[in-house]
């Protein structure tokens, strides 16, 4: 049987890793969070803002420096900067910065269209900056893509992928698929959802709300692979929209946790992906997640247990974990050429949606 792919990289023997932070949003606290739950490991030692009003915000709620001037800022002596702001204005930031030599964790994506796309290439292109794209990090996609590295389900030719929106989905397909920077004919179509709304990002309704969910579905045709995507905006929320991922071989599929494939002739194995979790009954260690198994084998090593992190977390860790190793060691894991073709990709399945027509990538400057 196949082996599992190798684990990603070690954490480098040092003293945490020091950490700037421009931007206090929704996503930005993901950082604080995991600095403040893991901190043996990252160290926030200061916060970028853009008023004063939530420079005292921050500071009192998380105990971190924070200020206004970008100027400033740039003067610490970081080990890298994660930018977690408005898409409007990260490329200047990342311009800023690279410029001020520090390296750059941008969050996704790392310019808001086409254009911006190439000018911040051309800005930077090259330079030591990294995009915190998460979900291919997640515990289970992680499994997931280590068993088809394995080699455990075939040559993969096509996947599905429900998950999430836009560059995100994208670049669950890509990677699933291997295809790089290949050349892509895309059809898509923009549908509605209705059901009613029930949780977001704030947490659970007081009512139900009846809402028109944005759905679009796409078909991705790079040669002779193809990803199907699909995806309504609430399922990110939603206990009644579920998150889908199959992924089809020559051996077998993935469906999502169930792994089908050929031992040998007459030889068919099935198994499921599972979750070694503590802190269940009479486990009194803590409530964690240690490992995803599948025949007894481990597919994912949670480096972070027994910090108390959901998966979005652990998988937002990693992409800090994996800075500091850049930092150190060069070692890319998702370069700004990456994040820049994932969102490329993106804005074509919403041009094929809002269009009906069939679109083409082109040559983009970060594929060189």
């Amino acid at each position: 049987m196949p082996q599992p792919a190798a684990q990603s990289p070690a954490q480098p023997e040092a003293t945490p890793a020091v950490i700037g932070l421009i931007g206090a949003g929704w996503r930005a606290e993901y950082f604080l969070r995991i600095a403040r739950d893991l901190p043996d490991r990252f160290v926030v030692a200061r916060v970028l803002v853009r008023t004063e009003e939530s420079a005292s915000s921050v500071a009192h709620k998380w105990g971190v420096a924070t200020g206004t001037s970008l100027a400033d800022f740039v003067k610490n002596d970081f080990d890298y900067v994660v930018v977690s702001a408005p898409w409007d204005a990260v490329p200047e930031l990342i311009v800023a910065l690279v410029a001020a030599g520090i390296p750059v964790l941008s969050e996704t994506p790392p310019a808001p269209d086409v254009a911006a796309l190439r000018r911040l290439w051309g800005s930077v292109g090259g330079a030591p900056v990294q995009v915190a794209e998460q979900y291919h990090l997640q515990p289970h996609h992680a499994a997931r893509l280590a068993v088809v590295r394995s080699g455990l389900i075939g040559e993969v030719s096509s996947a599905r992928v429900s998950v999430a929106h836009g560059y995100h989905g994208v670049s669950l397909a890509r990677l699933y698929l291997g295809v790089g920077f290949d050349p892509v004919t895309v059809r898509a179509d923009a549908l509605t959802d209705p059901l009613l709304s029930s949780n977001g990002r704030a947490g659970w309704h007081d009512e139900l709300e009846a809402v028109a969910g944005k759905r679009t579905v796409a078909l991705l045709r790079f040669g002779e692979k193809s990803a199907a995507f699909d995806f309504t905006d609430e399922q990110y929320f939603s206990p009644v929209r579920s998150r889908h991922l199959s992924v089809r071989g020559t051996r077998g599929e993935i469906w999502d946790n169930t792994v089908n494939h050929l031992v040998g002739v007459g030889n068919p194995a099935t198994g499921e992906l599972l979750r070694d979790v503590t802190g269940v009954e009479s486990e009194l260690s803590g409530n964690h997640l240690r490992r995803v198994t599948l025949h007894a084998q481990t597919y994912f090593e949670n480096r972070f247990a027994p910090a108390r992190l959901n998966d979005d977390e652990i998988a937002v860790a990693e992409t800090m974990h994996r800075m500091a190793v850049f930092v150190t060691t060069g070692e890319p894991f998702y370069s700004l050429a990456e994040a820049s073709h994932d969102h490329h990709l993106g804005l074509l399945i919403d041009e094929a949606a809002a269009t009906g027509e069939t679109v083409r990538s082109e040559p983009m400057p970060w594929q060189a």
